[in-house]
This record gives C-alpha cells, structure tokens and sequence, in this order.
C-alpha cells in the first residue's frame, strides 16, 4: 500500500513499502515530477498528492461534457499572464482580470479539453504555471450545500482518490495517509494570509456545491475573508 511522509520542505513524498529489491526499484524509477512541490502559490509550496504517472494515465481530468461546464479551472489575473507567457493563446480567456479558462472541442472523440492539455501525450503544456485550481485537484473549494461556508472537499471524479478510499459505505473515506495530506491543506488555507487573500480577491475559485465531492472540513477563515469583500 501506497502512503506519504512530510519532508522537512513541507512537501509529502510517496513511500512504497519494502518488498525488496523489485520494490526498491520501482521506486527508484519513480518519476521526479512525482515528489515535486508546487511552487507557483506564494509562499511555502503547496504538497501534490497524485503521482504524474497516475495521472498520465488518467481520462478523467481536463476534460468537460459541456464548453460552459462550471469545472473548467478558474485562472487569477496573474496565473492568465503567466500562461500566456508559456504559450497559451490570450483568446482561451474571455477575462484578462480572471476567469475560467475556455474549452476546445476535443479533436479525437466528444467532449472538449482545456487547451493546454495534449490530447497525444496526456501532458499540460503550461505544468510549471498551472493554476491553483488545478494544482490542489483533486481536492477543491466549494460551497457547502446551503452556501453558509467554504470547505475542502475532494472529488470521487478522481480515479486515484477513489483507490486510496474506503469505499462500500454511505460516505466514502480517506485512509489516514490520505486524510493527514488532506489536513495539509486544510491547514494552509487557513493560516496563510496569502492563499487567504488569493481566494477572497479571487471568489470564483470557489465552486458550487458538488454532491460527488466529499466534504473533508469547513475552512472558517476562507469563508470570513471572501465575506470581508465588497
């Protein structure tokens, strides 16, 4: 079984238990984009959860059944500069200030994609600049169900997060590895003021309630910083 240990960088590193030179080795190969932190948000690198190789093999994210499905990450005013610096078209967003960005068809099959993923190789093309909405996916910020308070959820959409839950029951859970990353985050959206102000200048990352998005903890501060804002 797959788990994490927090390094002294703040980042989480995935732990295969030893079964050998086999395992050894596997781990050895592991790519180094796996262990990576996310450095784009200011201040102390966010953790990433999912291995890049999971994730290579994934047919879930950066793909929408709708141009205007309200999934479509949200880039900050900033995040949409440093994306065009690393190539991306400026029409792909409707708003220089912020905004989701817009979808393309998809050239292979139905559905669109965000445009900077590759469709051929399964990369994004903007990985070092992602957005903040998709650098904490598969976790995410939404509304609770009455629209009283942010939480952190993580989404059952998610092919890996569902392996690493307890699932056949009413709510499905994170094992305690998983939870402690989940926490990791929790935390930082909490305490640090720059994320915080991120967020509340910034609403729109916030998604709608999502029934197929589990609900790890209410984010008080987050929910008072936004509500702060004319």
């Amino acid at each position: 079984m797959r788990s994490w240990r927090e390094t002294r960088d703040g980042e989480y590193e995935t732990i295969l238990p030893d079964e050998g030179p086999e395992a050894r080795s596997h781990s050895s190969r592991m790519n180094a984009a796996d262990k990576r932190p996310i450095r784009f948000v200011p201040g102390q690198p966010l953790p990433q959860l999912v291995p890049s190789r999971v994730c290579l093999s994934c047919e879930v994210c950066c793909r929408f059944p709708d141009p205007d499905s309200f999934l479509r990450p949200f880039f900050t005013q900033e995040e949409i500069a440093a994306a065009v610096e690393h190539g991306m078209a400026p029409g792909h967003f409707s708003d220089s200030t912020g905004c989701q960005i817009s979808v393309v068809a998809h050239p292979h099959g139905e559905g669109h994609l965000c445009p900077a993923f590759d469709a051929e190789t399964s990369h994004c093309r903007i990985y070092e600049v992602r957005p903040l909405d998709c650098q904490i996916y598969p976790f995410t910020l939404m509304w609770n169900a009455d629209h009283t308070a942010v939480v952190l959820g993580w989404d059952q959409k998610c092919p890996f997060m569902m392996t690493e839950a307890s699932t056949g029951i009413e709510t499905p859970q994170l094992t305690h590895d998983a939870q402690a990353y989940a926490s990791r985050i929790q935390e930082r959206f909490e305490r640090e003021e720059t994320l915080l102000d991120l967020v509340a200048r910034n609403p729109k990352l916030v998604t709608p309630y999502q029934e197929d998005v589990v609900v790890v903890g209410k984010l008080v501060r987050l929910t008072a910083a936004i509500a702060s804002k004319p």
